[in-house]
């Protein structure tokens, strides 16, 4: 492969882990935000849901999913969500930051718990297949596989560096 075309992958690997990260931060603030104040979905989700005659589709849209989505949250497993929002939120920052840092030793959990990730979302997707959640999945079958290939590459480097001591 040549030097440019590394770069570019390095590249995605870092825009790759960094989007990470930040849906890690947006899970891990939602979770905090739903057990902090139970209610404020709703009170948030309100306005989205009231629809008129003539209103545009795309808000007819939003408010049908708006609705679904505190139906749901309403009537399920509020506790559930909650942990469930935190804990992938706190790992995948984790995650990010050991990797941004390169700690080698890392690498292979965050591999193994990005499959995990991904194993999901291919059960999400069976179950209610829908376009995004195919997008995300190849999306994360992506990053795993940029994250293996740096690993390999970090790994390489220190080889290299120990026979340049030796």
């Amino acid at each position: 492969m040549s030097t440019r075309g590394g770069a570019l992958l390095d590249r995605f690997y870092r825009i790759g882990v960094v989007l990470k990260g930040l849906d890690g931060l947006a899970e891990f603030v939602a979770g905090l935000l739903l057990w902090l104040t139970p209610d404020l979905l709703e009170k948030v989700l309100r306005p989205l849901t009231g629809t008129v005659d003539g209103d545009h589709p795309v808000r007819n849209l939003i408010a049908h999913w708006a609705g679904k989505l505190d139906h749901d949250l309403s009537n399920g497993p509020h506790t559930f969500i909650v942990l469930f929002l935190l804990t992938h939120g706190i790992i995948k920052l984790v995650l990010v930051y050991c990797l941004l840092r390169e700690y080698v030793r890392v690498y292979p959990y965050a591999i193994a718990v990005l499959v995990l990730f991904a194993v999901y979302q291919v059960y999400v997707l069976i179950t209610g297949p829908s376009v995004g959640m195919a997008l995300l999945t190849l999306l994360d079958i992506a990053i795993i596989w940029l994250v293996w290939r740096e690993w390999r590459q970090l790994k390489r480097r220190r080889v290299s560096t120990l026979s340049l001591r030796a």
